[in-house]
């Protein structure tokens, strides 16, 4: 094509069309449009900004004919060309110059005017093309550029106007997410996490987050909590009172002892209180998140010492479902505590065929194992009256026999067991979750001092499990409120007299959280291509295809494009280091 040719869809006017095109002047620049607004009472205007619109280029031409029957034949070549109807809206069509070849201008005619004989006495006629380019660059030919999926990579294309870029992509495996980040923008495909996949509904909304620093959320009235029902027999009553941690069983004195209410032989004893400020509504699916501190003390009687501390799962009806408890065995002084979290049917005591527990336990067996203290055989001192009989003998002689009474001290043997486990001393996390029939729990120790969990492995537990209620046999269970338990179980120490003092457990409790479980639906994340695969992210047509089909995983990207002439930075993310890697783009110009 010589430089008086131009090419229209790879037709040749010269060759073709029997045209000789005359001297092009190209446009500097596209047609502009500024933005302005007029101001009343300013000095000027104000601008706003420059829109560059379509380019138009002008084409002369001259159509030499040697007779009237070959003009009519060419101007019949010229309509078959330049008036397509068939085009579906949008349509564009390439255009070269013989003076610049490397360029290819796409574009449609928005002048085709009638010719113009140049005289009257020849068949040669005159007229001038206008093209119109909506995108008003012009395209050099095509790069083609091979990438490193591990490293930054950096790309210099021709030209001098921004290009799109599309990427081709072979992975070595099969891959669940890969992008790359080009001028401050980014194609993300795919997903790194399976969260990422969920329903956008949040799987947890939270209802109460209660630091428990006050009991004015707190009733412990009789009618309220009557319904409140646990594991063994169990006596309201005693003190609760607050601190700026924590909710504690009142200080009875300053010597460890504490208000649990007057002596009840062989029963639990304590306080229950039940909250008062949420949810609203009933949570056929929830998780309670709690913080408890159940701490006993070393010592020949207090290390015998028995208490519970556990946080009650209420139904609508204020009837118990579920709970979360340290409970110190009250079959043997001293024996080591164990945590229960259980569940069961409204109303229980967690006893029978009812009741499933989810956890049941000493923790570690590093913390705890059968018999890991010393027994200690533990005399108890008490006094007791007794009636002694002796002989006295009167004035006549006469032998009287009179009995007095006199207090003696005596002694009865207990064991001291002596047993510590994680929960003789624990203060930590307690979770339970519900979700239709799939039940969660876990247990994390904290350190009091920094309200972080231990790092250290000489104190740190952690430990969690999930059941799946295959019968359904729970799956009505709903929760309607909360509750706490902090009670103590009388020892031979309290029963003697006098009665021998020792220091109680402490107990508090802390934190409480509830949140709603909402269903969303949880998608496994599944492979965007496997091995071989070829992933095409065509930034031109903004779509991704694999193996040539459009992809189900679409891009979240805002399609950044590459700067023509200058140097461009792209970096790749994903498992995608040692994948086959190429670039091709269409440099332009503006």
């Amino acid at each position: 094509m010589n430089r008086y040719e131009f090419e229209y869809c790879g037709i040749n006017s010269r060759t073709d069309l029997h045209l000789v095109m005359g001297h092009v002047a190209l446009p500097i620049a596209p047609t502009i449009s500024e933005s302005t607004v007029s101001i009343p009472n300013k000095y000027g205007n104000e601008y706003y900004g420059t829109s560059w619109e379509s380019k138009v280029i002008s084409i002369p031409c001259t159509m030499p004919a040697v007779d009237y029957e070959t003009y009519v034949q060419t101007l019949q070549n010229l309509t078959n060309v330049f008036v397509n109807l068939d085009d579906d809206p949008g349509t564009e069509y390439p255009l070269v110059f013989g003076f610049n070849p490397d360029v290819t201008y796409y574009g449609h005619f928005t002048q085709i005017p009638t010719p113009n004989f140049m005289s009257e006495t020849v068949t040669d006629v005159q007229f001038t093309l206008k093209f119109t380019m909506s995108d008003p660059r012009g395209l050099l030919p095509k790069q083609t550029i091979a990438l490193n999926g591990g490293i930054d990579n950096k790309v210099t294309p021709a030209g001098n106007a921004p290009t799109e870029p599309i990427i081709s992509i072979i992975p070595k495996r099969s891959i669940y997410y890969c992008g790359y980040v080009l001028n401050g923008g980014q194609v993300a495909i795919g997903t790194d996490s399976a969260d990422e996949l969920a329903d956008p509904t949040p799987k947890y909304e939270t209802l109460v987050n209660d630091p428990m620093t006050t009991l004015a959320n707190w009733t412990t009235d009789s009618s309220v909590i009557s319904t409140i029902t646990d594991n063994g027999t169990i006596k309201a009553q005693g003190t609760l009172a607050s601190t700026s941690g924590a909710i504690v069983i009142k200080n009875k004195d300053n010597h460890g002892h504490r208000d649990w209410g007057p002596y009840i032989a062989n029963s639990w004893r304590g306080s229950i209180g039940r909250y008062t400020k949420g949810p609203t509504e009933p949570l056929p699916n929830f998780r309670v998140e709690v913080f408890v501190h159940h701490q006993k003390f070393t010592g020949t009687h207090n290390g015998r010492a028995m208490a519970r501390a556990g946080y009650l799962i209420l139904d609508p009806n204020g009837q118990t479902i579920a709970r979360l408890e340290i409970e110190d065995n009250y079959k043997g002084g001293g024996r080591s505590p164990k945590l229960y979290i259980q569940i069961q049917k409204a109303g229980g005591s967690f006893s029978g065929s009812n009741y499933h527990s989810l956890y049941d336990g000493h923790g570690a067996k590093h913390f705890y194992m059968a018999g890991n203290g010393k027994n200690q055989k533990v005399k108890l001192a008490y006094k007791k009256t007794i009636k002694v009989k002796t002989k006295k003998k009167g004035k006549n002689g006469k032998t009287t026999v009179v009995s007095q009474k006199k207090t003696i001290t005596k002694h009865i043997t207990v064991e001291n067991y002596n047993n510590t486990d994680v929960f003789s001393d624990f203060y930590g996390k307690l979770w339970l979750e519900k979700n239709g029939n799939d039940w969660s729990w876990g247990i994390t120790r904290y350190n009091l001092k920094t309200h972080l969990p231990y790092k250290d492995k000489k104190y740190a537990y952690k430990a969690s499990g999930k059941w799946h209620d295959t019968a359904g046999k729970y799956s009505g269970l709903t929760l309607g409120g909360m509750a706490i338990l902090g009670m103590e179980h009388p020892i031979s120490e309290d029963a003697m007299k006098p009665v021998i003092k020792y220091h109680e457990p402490y107990l508090s409790f802390s934190n409480l959280v509830i949140k709603k479980v909402n269903a969303v639906k949880e998608t496994k994340p599944q492979p965007i291509a496997n091995a071989n695969d070829e992933i095409i992210i065509n930034t031109e047509d903004q779509q991704v295809m694999v193996n040539g089909e459009v992809s189900g995983f679409q891009a979240s990207t805002d399609w950044p494009k590459l700067n023509g002439g200058k140097v461009n930075e792209m970096m790749f993310a994903g498992d995608i280091a040692d994948a086959d890697i190429q670039l091709q783009l269409t440099p332009k110009i503006k």
